[in-house]
């Protein structure tokens, strides 16, 4: 299975917060004027943001911790803290690419948290969300299987090479999309998904390796 491919295997995702009736928004509405409006304290115009950027970063969460609690508070939390420091944004036409790196640098944190827990003994958590758990179901007994083996093989790799590969390959960014979300360079964030691509093709059998400097 190439990487690219995963993305079709992959069923809907989770709902998460955000995921009911959206709101009526100005279709000529920007980010902009909402990210405006809301620094003057509109609360619908916040309302209207989370509505139109939390179901993509809830997704997005979803897969990297593979914990839907866990994905939830990172959520709420990364909104809390752009919604508190929206006059840090200096373009607000990238918001939703801003609170999506605001939620990654959380699952970061997520990472560390459980690297700790796990160390006491006290990690009690479930990965209920792994990406053969999201697979579609009429996707092949094969298909499963193999997706089972990459959520076992990303398990093992450092949360910063598993989180790369994840935007790279199942989400779906480019590599300049990976440095920014991940607050890394570009160089950097090409060498984490080389190694975890490294990693998995000793783990798992996957079909060609696919360029990482696209």
């Amino acid at each position: 299975m190439k990487p690219s491919v995963l993305r079709t295997f992959l069923g809907p995702a989770v709902p998460r917060p955000g995921s009911e009736t959206p709101l009526r928004i100005d279709p000529a509405g920007t980010n902009r004027d909402l990210v405006l409006r809301a620094r003057g304290g509109d609360r619908w115009a916040e309302e209207a943001l989370y509505r139109r950027h939390s179901r993509t970063v809830a997704r997005t969460v979803s897969r990297l911790l593979a914990r839907s609690a866990e994905a939830e508070d990172v959520v709420q939390d990364a909104f809390v803290f752009a919604f508190s420091h929206l006059n840090e944004l200096r373009d607000p036409e990238v918001f939703g690419r801003w609170v999506l790196q605001v939620a990654v640098r959380l699952v970061h944190r997520r990472f560390r948290q459980r690297s700790l827990l796990r160390l006491l003994g006290l990690d009690r958590g479930a990965d209920e969300l792994t990406l053969a758990a999201q697979a579609d179901p009429r996707a092949g007994p094969e298909v499963h299987a193999q997706l089972t083996e990459i959520d076992r093989a990303l398990e093992r790799l450092p949360a910063r090479c598993r989180v790369a590969w994840i935007l790279r390959y199942v989400e779906g960014c480019d590599i300049d999309e990976v440095a920014t979300t991940s607050g890394c360079s570009r160089a950097t964030a090409k060498r984490l998904i080389a190694r975890a691509q490294q990693a998995l093709h000793t783990n798992v059998v996957l079909e060609e390796t696919e360029p990482t400097d696209e």
